[in-house]
C-alpha cells in the first residue's frame, strides 16, 4: 500500500508559522492584562440555591461610617441559635485579593515564565522562518549549478565552433594590412570567439589569459598556442620591425591550432 504523500515544506511552514503566532498572542494577551487577573479573575459564578425556612435570630450589624454596614459576630453565637452570616459575593472574594496581592517572588515567577515562553515562541517562529529560507536558497543554488555545470560541460563544443565558424575572418584579419596588427588583431579574434559561446572573461584576467584559457578549453596544440602567443606579445610590446616573417610564422601557428580542432585550414 502506497504511504500518503507528506505536505509539502511550504505548507507544513505555514502552519507552523500560524500556530506559533496564535501562541503569541495569547501570550501578549496575557502580558497585558497581567499575571493577577490570568491567575486571580473573578471565576465562575456562584450557584443559587434555596435556603430552607427557619427560624433564627438575626446577627447584629453596626453601620459604619461610610454608610455600609458589618455584620458583628457576638460572643454568645455557639449558645444561641443565630443565623448563618451571608455568604461572600464576588465582590467580596475581589476586594480579599486585591487587600492581599500575591508576593513579589510570585509575580516575579510568572513574569519569569511568560518571559521565557514569548522568546521561545519568537525563537521557533524565527528559527522556522530561516529553514524555509535556507530551504528556498538551496533549491536554487541546486538548480543553478546544474544549469552551470551542464554550460561547463558544453563549453568546448561551442567554443570550437566558433572557432571553426570564424576562420575566413580570422585569416582576412592575419593576411591584410601591416604584419603587426594582423598578428594583434587575429590574436585578439580569440576574445571574439570565446563571449560568442558563452565563456565570460574575469575581470582579473589579461586579454592574453583570457585567450589562452578559449583555446585550453579546446585543448588546442600547445606548441601552436604558445608560438602565435609569442608572436603577438612581439608585435605587441616591441619596436623592432615585424616583417612578412612573423606573419607567416603566425599563419603557420594558427593553422596548427585548427588541425588540433579537427578544422580543414
Amino acid at each position: 500500500m502506497r504511504a500518503p504523500t507528506a505536505l509539502p515544506p511550504g505548507v507544513r511552514t505555514v502552519a507552523a508559522v500560524a500556530a506559533t503566532s496564535l501562541l503569541v498572542v495569547l501570550v501578549a494577551w496575557a502580558t497585558l492584562i497581567g499575571p493577577d487577573e490570568v491567575f486571580t479573575g473573578p471565576g465562575p459564578s456562584p450557584a443559587s440555591g434555596t435556603t430552607p425556612n427557619r427560624s433564627c435570630i438575626p446577627l447584629p450589624e453596626v453601620t459604619n461610617p461610610d454608610g455600609t454596614t458589618t455584620v458583628q459576630i457576638p460572643d454568645d453565637v455557639s449558645e444561641r441559635n443565630y443565623c448563618d452570616p451571608p455568604a461572600a459575593g464576588i465582590g467580596d472574594y475581589r476586594d480579599l485579593v486585591e487587600q492581599n496581592p500575591a508576593p513579589l517572588w510570585v509575580k516575579v515567577l510568572i513574569w519569569l515564565f511568560l518571559g521565557t515562553l514569548l522568546v521561545v515562541v519568537l525563537g521557533g517562529v524565527v528559527w522556522l522562518v530561516t529553514a524555509a529560507a535556507r530551504e528556498l536558497l538551496t533549491r536554487r543554488d541546486r538548480a543553478e549549478r546544474a544549469v552551470t555545470d551542464f554550460a561547463v560541460l558544453d563549453e568546448p563544443r561551442l567554443v570550437a565552433e566558433q572557432i571553426a565558424g570564424d576562420a575566413a575572418e580570422q585569416d582576412a584579419l592575419l593576411r591584410d594590412g601591416d604584419a603587426r596588427n594582423a598578428i594583434v588583431a587575429a590574436w585578439h579574434r580569440f576574445e571574439v570567439q570565446g563571449e560568442r559561446a558563452g565563456v565570460s572573461r574575469s575581470p582579473s584576467e589579461t586579454s592574453s589569459e583570457y585567450a589562452i584559457r578559449i583555446l585550453d578549453l579546446v585543448a588546442a596544440d600547445s606548441g601552436s598556442v604558445h608560438r602565435l602567443a609569442e608572436l603577438y606579445r612581439e608585435a605587441r610590446f616591441s619596436e623592432h620591425p615585424i616583417t612578412e616573417d612573423h606573419r607567416a610564422a603566425a599563419l603557420a601557428a594558427l593553422a596548427g591550432i585548427r588541425q588540433g580542432l579537427g578544422v580543414r585550414t
